[in-house]
């Protein structure tokens, strides 16, 4: 027999997982438990887990981020928060389509099926969500809105069309905007893509570059760091100048009326421009080589281009290759002809295209002008520089070649640069600014800012997908389907596997001009799928409306998002998507926020056993059911959030299931035993016994901890809280008959210990709030514990004697005892060990211990 029970013959029920969790998932879904209430007088808190993509079951990692969300969105309502905590799928995407051609089925019936597993693993968790809210984005009733938004942005012109080289991805058939392809591969499948013009629509999220570079402040604290830092970094905003080149003659020193213009940070620099260089896709550079003995050269270097990723590209351990146009630039500061070259390390979509070749500080051009003997001519050098003494008075260029072995990227002094030798060199210098000055004076060039973030491309040529929302006419051009005829519905009978698509799909294409009535052709391509996740948050608000996308009172009342929570790997794609939806349609007046996610939490990986990362191909994923079935969806829960903290990754652990299994069974023992007698009512501390207030104690120095823990979002240390609280009370029980335990405090202890595991473990604790406390009403509708503060200190305290520094005895002493009681009772309890000894010092340190230093 447990030692939980050898001091009565109740007999503690078995507990029994799956009938307990059975029992009270269905009375919830009977009573509509969860089902979002709107009361004007109290808070709100709107908890949200990023939607998945439904591709499958769901799998641990899944489990883990929904039930952080989940303990949130509980805790909340016992705190007397109006809680909106909904969950959806995200389900158009590739996966869906490929599955669908791989199964010969049709896309809707494959992901329908997936999603009706999904939530069927859902409810078996026990996740507390609004099921009356739940949509999926494949479906009509809500992808109408997301082709209405286009319509609105187009309107603002937001939207446009264009021809230009895109991100190709050989392996998905689409191509990519430019936060899709990461470490140069694509981030789907992991196909290098490749280079091709295609005309693609876009969204002009570059019009709120700034702002959404500013209002990363706003996040400071509520957002992690790292996710903040990852944004600014894309956005890249960069401060410098744009200068004008004249392209020269085909003689390679007469000035024409072609200016070319360049972007760069570093205006101090432009004296050393020895070579000018343009990318392999530059239409320019295609035109110059256009029918000379460089052309052959140029072509096959764009081809090579073309297959290798961007980020490769620019890779500064990468071996440069470049061709020379026989064409020259004209630099504006000296006059000095400038080779013009396409190098393969240079990228279209960088400033302006253009760039100018300054190898003495810059070491990917040193690395392209040695490679090539080009000039490499220094202008910038610090003061113990063998170089410096030489040049610090020289005005004009007399030195063209350096032996360095790579370039001088450092802040240095102007040498060999004209009027503004001498002047401090480097970004947001003296220099910097002297020669903006005097290229705007001269009209040659002016003061600017860059960003590295480029409009988003939106265009996908796949099935599967929302459809954008454009009919091309060849006499109108580019006309918007009217709002009345929203939403422009998917086919469902296409053949995927015979390869048929809706640009092939006559029935779909065909249709006649909204404007002028003549046969037109509606637009093929639909859109990327990260435009349905970013603004789904929004109609959880308001999901059922079937004139808006949402109301803006629904919306006020419920945005921002307060506790946001996903993977890191959404950093920059859907976080940065999402900001730029919610500042356009505040634009467009529909909401009042700026940033729709007040706080986020990005959750750590599940690893298996091994450390390695859980993927289906490898053939090492941990399903929930491995844990549910034999031990129960709350045991889950409690492993999962007890095993580390939620922002960090974790190795998933059978012995630390099994453990938590263990704990929830005692929990439950010593709840049943408490229960025994126990009476609801004020704890009167004064007349408890010692072992009471040692368990008052515990109580509340516990449950303020828990407490404290929940609100910082650290639930391993809120769960580790009450399992202090549960051994306190285990032996509480043990040392103390039923007949003399306080009625009052057993009840206390009993309803803290099942109200603060409830967020956790929420079958366990609805079935013990009914059947053990004997209480109205659902657990989650009591009010989350309070402590009190005074009552979690000791009366009294042990502290360590020592004699020079060694322990040498212990007294327990009152916890306000003054620092001359602490002195005189440390005395006593080693006087022995002071008899003949003379006390030369006395260190107190209250709560903790008395040094005596004695010879």
């Amino acid at each position: 027999m447990c030692d939980d029970a050898k001091k009565t013959d109740f007999e503690v029920p078995a507990y029994d997982a799956e009938a307990i969790e059975t029992k009270w998932q269905a009375a919830w879904d009977a009573e509509e438990l969860y089902k979002t209430e709107e009361s004007p007088d109290k808070p709100k808190k709107y908890v949200l887990e990023m939607f998945p993509y439904p591709s499958g079951d769901l799998h641990m990692g899944h489990a883990r981020n929904y039930t952080i969300g989940d303990a949130m969105a509980r805790q909340a309502r016992m705190r007397g928060f109006d809680v909106l905590h909904p969950m959806g799928f995200d389900a158009f995407g590739l996966p869906a389509e490929n599955a669908a051609i791989k199964h010969n089925t049709q896309a809707g019936v494959w992901t329908h099926k997936n999603i009706e597993q999904a939530v069927k693993t859902m409810r078996r968790m026990g996740f507390s969500y609004d099921y009356d809210r739940m949509f999926n984005t494949c479906d009509p009733e809500y992808y109408k809105w997301g082709q209405w938004i286009f319509l609105k942005m187009w309107e603002k012109g937001l939207v446009y069309r264009d021809t230009s080289p895109v991100n190709w991805c050989p392996g998905c058939q689409t191509v990519l905007a430019n936060e899709q392809v990461v470490d140069g591969k694509c981030w789907r499948c992991g196909s290098i893509p490749e280079k091709r013009p295609l005309s693609q629509w876009y969204f002009k999220i570059t019009d709120y570059a700034q702002e959404l570079l500013d209002d990363l402040k706003l996040l400071e604290g509520k957002w992690p760091e790292r996710v903040r830092a990852m944004q600014a970094n894309w956005i890249g905003r960069s401060e410098g100048a744009e200068i004008d080149f004249a392209l020269a003659d085909v003689d390679g020193v007469t000035p024409t009326d072609t200016k070319i213009t360049v972007f760069t940070t570093r205006p101090d620099t432009l004296f050393g421009v020895s070579f000018f260089l343009l990318p392999p896709e530059s239409p320019l550079a295609a035109e110059l080589v256009a029918g000379t003995e460089h052309e052959a050269a140029f072509l096959e270097l764009k081809a090579a281009a073309e297959k290798v990723s961007s980020v490769d590209r620019q890779g500064s351990e990468r071996e440069k290759h470049g061709v020379f146009t026989g064409r020259y630039v004209i630099n504006p500061v000296n006059g000095r002809p400038a080779p013009i070259w396409v190098a393969d390390y240079v990228l279209m979509d960088y400033g302006t295209g253009a760039v100018m070749g300054v190898p003495c500080g810059d070491q990917r051009d040193f690395d392209f002008a040695r490679k090539y003997g080009l000039e490499i001519a220094p202008i910038i050098c610090e003061k113990d520089d063998p170089l410096y003494e030489r040049l610090k008075d020289e005005r004009e260029l007399v030195v063209t070649s350096v032996d360095w072995d790579h370039a001088m990227e450092a802040e240095g002094y102007l040498v060999q640069s004209g009027q503004f030798t001498g002047m401090k060199g480097g970004k947001h210098s003296e220099a910097v600014d002297a020669i903006i000055e005097w290229l705007g004076e001269q009209g040659l060039g002016r003061k600017t800012v860059q960003f590295r973030l480029r409009d988003w491309l939106i265009s996908r040529q796949r099935y599967w997908g929302n459809p954008i929302p454009m009919i091309h006419c060849d006499c109108c051009g580019d006309v918007p389907v009217p709002y009345e005829d929203l939403p422009v519905t998917l086919p469902e009978n296409l053949d995927l596997g015979a390869g048929e698509t809706l640009a092939e799909y006559a029935p779909f294409y065909e249709t006649t001009c909204p404007k002028c009535g003549r046969p037109a052709r509606r637009i093929t391509d639909t859109m990327d799928t990260f435009t349905c996740s970013s603004w789904y948050y929004l109609r959880y608000c308001d999901p059922h409306n079937e004139e808006l996308p949402f109301s803006k009172e629904a919306v006020d009342r419920w945005m921002p998002v307060d506790n946001y929570i996903g993977g890191i790997e959404h950093a920059i794609l859907h976080l940065l998507y999402s900001r730029f939806f919610t500042k356009v349609l505040r634009d467009l007046g529909m909401i009042d926020c700026d940033e729709p996610f007040e706080n986020l939490l990005c959750q750590g990986m599940v690893k298996d056993a091994n450390g390695d990362t859980m993927s289906k191909s490898k053939g090492n994923v941990v399903p929930p059911s491995s844990v549910i079935e034999p031990f129960g969806a709350d045991t889950m829960r409690l492993a999962i959030l007890f095993i580390a903290p939620p922002e960090k990754d974790f190795n998933w652990d059978e012995e630390a299931v099994a453990g938590a299994n263990r704990f929830i069974k005692r929990a439950w023992r010593v709840v049943w035993l408490l229960s025994q007698g126990a009476a609801a009512g004020s704890v009167s501390a004064a007349s408890l016994d010692k072992a009471g207030k040692e368990l008052w104690r515990t109580l509340n120095g516990m449950g303020l901890k828990c407490t404290a823990d929940f609100d910082r979002g650290q639930f391993n240390t809120a769960i580790s809280a009450v399992m202090e609280i549960t051994n306190a009370a285990s032996k509480y029980v043990n040392d103390v008959p039923v007949e003399r335990r306080d009625a009052a405090l057993c009840f206390a202890v009993a309803h803290a210990i099942v109200t603060m595991l409830a967020p956790i473990c929420p079958h366990w604790a609805e079935e013990l709030w009914h059947e053990a406390l004997h209480q109205d009403g659902s657990v989650y509708d009591a009010a989350w514990p309070e402590f009190d503060e005074a009552a979690a200190k000791a009366d009294e305290v042990e502290i360590a004697v020592q004699i020079k520094g060694k322990v040498r005895g212990r007294v327990t002493v009152a916890a306000d005892a003054s620092d001359e009681e602490l002195e005189a009772a440390a005395k006593a309890a080693v006087a022995e060990q002071l008899a003949g000894k003379e006390i030369k010092k006395v260190i107190v340190i209250r709560g903790r211990l008395v040094n005596i230093v004695a010879v």
